[in-house]
This record gives structure tokens, sequence and C-alpha cells, in this order.
């Protein structure tokens, strides 16, 4: 097996030990593999030092609380020149690593992010990630960085999530669209897979991750550029968005003009009938109702629109 002798993989965790033994396993079986592997404990106390220790990675402990500090402390351990990251509940696949790297073939390039899938088929309200392209999120469980480009940047903001009191939430997409901003090109590599875990979960999980998007608005009010990245433009989230709110605002006003308010619902329906199977058709629409709900509280709230 050969070795990138330039290249460390970090992982933050916090509390996941099993998880984390799936994770370094994968990491075990990489080909290239990395000169060095460092595991950032965020106040573990469930065995995960001994874990480490077995697997032969590095541990380093944070300073303070969060993703972000545990990704800090994880890539300043480190001497290497491409730091590439990926979390507790991802495992790798074996080429993973050397097709990462091969996305800094130019020197420009300061991050590449590959692409990341279920790790099984997951049911209609399970949570996981799939990212099969550079659609601005920038999702740090499958990216990489250049040492001068994180070090010149002073590496992830510690304190991003502050403005919606959550201990992870988007401090990898502030990094990398402050990389692009100071003029750092940006590569994705389809190759370079890693398989996110699957975790079951009921529709009110569902629809509380929902309700998770009004975050968005903040995201968006403090990486301003992003919108340019949104599929249905600078001010909508999704395609269905403007309908789903339509018809939100069609059942206020069915109370006194029922009506109207069915007229102003219909283009959702329509929307729904052909978009979605027959059977999907409630649980899709209570997501978009509670999702509109809270991207017009959020915009509120943050004072930047995002519906």
């Amino acid at each position: 097996m050969s070795t990138l002798h330039n290249v460390a993989v970090v992982v933050p965790t916090h509390q996941h030990r099993a998880l984390l033994a799936h994770a370094l396993d994968a990491i075990a079986q990489l080909d290239p593999a990395p000169a060095e592997v460092i595991v950032a404990a965020d106040r573990c106390d469930d065995g995960t030092d001994k874990l480490v220790a077995e697997r032969g990675a590095s541990l380093v402990v944070p300073a303070g609380p969060g993703a972000a500090a545990a990704r800090n402390a994880g890539w300043r351990a480190s001497s290497a020149e491409i730091l590439a990251f990926t979390d507790d509940d991802c495992s790798p696949e074996p080429d993973w690593l050397g097709q990462l790297c091969e996305g800094f073939s130019r020197p420009g390039v300061g991050l590449v992010q590959g692409r990341t899938l279920p790790a099984r088929p997951p049911g209609p309200n399970d949570r996981t990630i799939d990212v099969t392209s550079e659609y601005g999120l920038y999702e740090s469980c499958n990216i990489a960085y250049r040492r001068s480009a994180i070090v010149s940047l002073g590496g992830f903001d510690e304190h991003f999530a502050d403005g919606v009191r959550a201990p992870h939430f988007g401090e990898d997409t502030d990094l990398a669209w402050r990389a692009r901003s100071a003029g750092w090109e940006t590569a994705f590599a389809h190759e370079a897979v890693v398989r996110h875990a699957v975790f079951p979960s009921g529709p009110i999980e569902a629809l509380a991750r929902e309700w998770q998007k009004g975050r968005l608005c903040y995201l968006v009010r403090r990486v301003p550029d992003l919108r340019d990245s949104l599929p249905s433009g600078r001010y909508w989230l999704r395609r269905q968005s403007a309908w789903a709110q339509l018809a939100l605002g069609g059942a206020i006003v069915a109370i006194r003009r029922p009506v109207v308010g069915a007229a102003m619902a219909a283009p959702y329906g329509v929307w729904l009938a052909r978009n979605r199977p027959l059977r999907e058709i409630p649980r899709s629409a209570a997501r978009d109702l509670v999702a509109s709900v809270a991207l017009v509280t959020g915009s509120l709230r943050h004072r930047s629109l995002l519906l």
C-alpha cells in the first residue's frame, strides 16, 4: 500500500465511539493511505481515546466545544500540505483519498469536495447526507483543503453558528466561500466517495428537520454569495417554494374567502400531482408547509429574505 506523505485525514467526533470505529476501519483501508489520521475528540468520555490508540491514529482535544473547534484543532496538529476532512458517521471508499488529492493538480485550487452518498437506501423519513455535485454548501464530511489556503483564512469560524444558537451549523459553507472570495479555485472530485450513515427517524423528526431550514436565512445573510448557487434564484430555496407559500397564504385567506383561498392553493396542488406519487403527497405537503413557515420566520428573524 502506498502512502501520501503530505496528506492528513482529520475526523472530528463527539460521543460516537461505535460510529467512529467504522470510520477508522474504513480509513485504514485507504489506498493510497494518508501520512497521518487525526481524531479531534470533543468532550468524549465513551472510550474514544482507547479506540483511537487501538487504531493507531492521533488524538487531539480541542480547546472549545463544537465541530469547528474540533476541525481546527485537528488540522493545526498536522504539518501536512493537504488536509482532508470527513466525519465520524462516514466511511470513505478505498480510493477516496487518492481521488480527492488529484483535484489539487492545479496550484490555484484551494479546496476539493468529493461525493457523499447514503450508506444504504434511506427511508422516507431517514436522516443522511447526499451530495453529488458542487452546489454551494461544501459539507465538511467530504472535503480537503490546501494547507496554505486554510492557514491564510484562519480555519473554521468557531463562532459562526452563534447567531442561530446551534453547536454545528454553516461553518464549513462559510470557510469555502471565504476561500473562493480570496481567489482560491475549487474542484469537485466525482470519484472521491464517502458513504454517510443513514439514521432512522419518524415523521416528527423529519418535520423538525424541515423547521431547521429557517437557519438558512442566517446562512445567506452571512454568506451572501451563496445566493447565486440557489437552484431557484436568489430568493427561493426550492422550485416548489413559491407554490407552497402561496398555498400557505391561501389557507389563511380561506378562513374568510374560501374560493380565493382555494384558487391560491391550486397551483401547489397541481405541482404535487405532477411531481410526487400519490402516496407521498401528504408527507411532501406537510414538509413543504413546515419549511415555508420556517423560511418566512427565519427571513424575518435574520432580516434576510429566503423563501
